[in-house]
């Protein structure tokens, strides 16, 4: 799925102790590597703050 993007990649077994590591914590969703936790924190802002390609609607 990710033989596309540049950068960093999790190896499958860390991933796949993290998810097993959420499982048995008991949490609801697994934010496995900082990109995913600076996308999460990031939610709550502007969609612009996501994709800054994004021109704004303000006149």
């Amino acid at each position: 799925m990710a033989a596309h993007a540049d950068g960093p990649k999790l190896l499958p077994t860390q991933l796949v102790t993290t998810v097993y590591d959420a499982v048995e914590a008991g949490e609801y969703e697994v934010l496995a590597d900082e990109l995913t936790r600076r996308v999460k924190a990031a939610l709550s802002g502007p969609v612009e703050a996501l994709y800054p390609d994004l021109h704004s609607t303000d006149a």
